[in-house]
């Protein structure tokens, strides 16, 4: 028995509005039944073999699309039958019981085309179900169908949540079958994306590598296109040689071997030479020497306890790692990151200032002596830019020195390359767009300095720059870039 439920509300004449919540429910399961027992229908709706009986009056009212085919004088106005071609036989009665009761039971292998139908004949709201459906089904192995079909049909807020899935879930989904289908726009939205989350950016160019052999003939000639999306400069050159090992086709393995020589010689002229880790690329915190007061807990490896041991801090994990130590133990070292590898340079071992220097390669978990510098070194600036390192000033000797040294390291050789404006020690150097940049430290003439200058790599030359409002010493300087948001079978 149906139960009214009564809205009250008074005004001065006495009137009483009245609403029957049941009545809509009751009308809708009235036209069911006339639609299944073909009562008053007034239409056939075709596909294939597939004929189903309908009122006009109620596909009209459902969606726009028969809204408009029957109200704008098209020849389907006066037909008592309508083909619907681009409407599977099977999915034709779900989309129609749908229209009539709101209600469809979904699948894996009726959810794809019962979207693109609804798409099709504009009903949103199965659209929203379908898309309610898949999104509860996504993984790793589907997330790239997904985030195609979604686009594809104008389904926006799904395409975003299973790209989102893709780039959370990157190792996985670029191991699998569904990247080697991309198209090539959907590849480059992916290898470009801020948010991949990947521990290094070689889990980036093997992907995009797999993609290219898949079908050389066709996609060989999106070669650099591809490869521009990758951060090369993150990838140390021994793994860019590895992978040339493993590509089979002639003309990507040139295209691969260009873009790495182009690396090595610090030419740039086909990839930038310097990028910054992805927004969500795993990094670490690299904690190398020091010294340290309580010995017991921290073993020295001298007896004025300085310290050669290295220290890694996962951001991700928020845990302290021991790694590999250095050969030597220092204080005040350089140290710049280059290429991949972690460079620790001069410094000071007791009273010594020390001009060797070591390299530290993630991948291996190991420390590699380099050349000397020309001069020893200890509270200098340190940075690497095109490929090579630059050491500026420090305390050389007895006194504050103004060298600057730079290093190949392909050739494994520091040369001495000219003179800073005046001796300094304790300054903040870091590299920003193929320049480098010395602020504050101190000089003969001042403890403290407000100095910016800026030594060009290419010339050689210096320029000083606006002076800081504060004189400092004893700084650390970093560029910060501002990260901006970029934009088949799913089972």
């Amino acid at each position: 028995m149906t139960t009214n439920i009564l809205e009250k509300s008074s005004n001065k004449e006495g009137s009483r509005p009245y609403k029957c919540r049941d009545y809509a429910n009751k009308i809708s399961i009235n036209l069911s039944n006339f639609q299944r027992d073909g009562r008053f229908c007034d239409i056939d709706l075709i596909s294939g073999k597939t004929r189903v009986k309908a009122h006009r009056v109620v596909l009209a009212a459902s969606c726009a699309y028969f809204d408009a085919m029957f109200s704008v004088g098209l020849e389907e106005s006066q037909k008592r039958h309508v083909s619907l071609p681009s409407v599977p036989p099977e999915i034709l009665p779900m989309i129609i019981d749908f229209i009539y009761s709101g209600e469809v039971v979904i699948d894996k292998s009726t959810v794809q085309h019962l979207l693109i139908a609804a798409d099709m004949l504009q009903l949103r709201e199965l659209v929203t179900g379908c898309g309610e459906y898949l999104r509860k089904e996504l993984h790793p192995s589907n997330a790239l169908g997904i985030f195609r079909f979604a686009e594809a049909h104008n389904c926006s807020e799904l395409a975003e949540e299973a790209l989102e899935h893709a780039q959370a879930n990157w190792n996985v989904v670029a191991n699998g079958d569904e990247l080697l289908d991309l198209p090539l726009p959907q590849l480059v939205t992916l290898l470009s994306s801020e948010q991949l989350k990947v521990e290094s950016e070689a889990q980036v160019l093997y992907p995009a590598l797999r993609w290219l052999e898949h079908d050389p003939a066709c996609r060989r000639r999106h070669c650099f296109e591809v490869l521009s999306q990758i951060r090369l400069p993150l990838i140390a050159p021994q793994v860019l040689d590895e992978a040339l090992k493993n590509v089979q086709d002639p003309s990507i393995a040139v295209a691969l071997k260009t873009i790495s020589v182009d690396m090595k010689t610090g030419r740039g002229a086909l990839v930038a030479l310097a990028a910054e880790p992805r927004a969500r690329a795993r990094r670490f915190l690299l904690v190398a020497g020091g010294s340290c007061h309580d010995s017991t807990a921290h073993p020295p490896l001298s007896t004025d306890n300085i310290l050669s041991s290295v220290l890694r801090f996962d951001l991700h994990k928020r845990e302290w790692e021991e790694q590999a130590a250095m050969g030597i133990a220092r204080i005040q070292p350089g140290v710049a990151a280059l290429r991949g590898r972690v460079y620790a340079v001069g410094g000071e071992q007791g009273s010594q200032i020390l001009a060797n220097g070591e390299v530290y390669d993630p991948q291996t978990d190991k420390w590699s002596n380099i050349a000397p510098m020309k001069e020893a070194r200890s509270e200098f600036g340190l940075t690497g830019v095109n490929g090579h390192l630059f050491a500026f000033g420090g305390w050389v000797g007895s006194d504050m020195g103004a060298s600057v040294e730079e290093y190949d390291p392909l050739a494994d050789q520091w040369a001495l390359i000219g003179r800073m404006p005046e001796p300094r020690f304790g300054m903040g150097v870091v590299n920003f767009e193929g320049l480098i940049y010395v602020v504050g430290g101190c000089t003969h003439s001042w403890r403290h300095t407000r100095d910016l200058l800026c030594f060009n790599p290419a010339t050689r030359g210096w320029r000083a720059l606006a002076r800081m409002r504060r004189e400092r010493s004893q700084v650390r300087l970093k560029y910060y870039p501002l990260i901006h948001k970029r934009q088949s079978n799913l089972f």
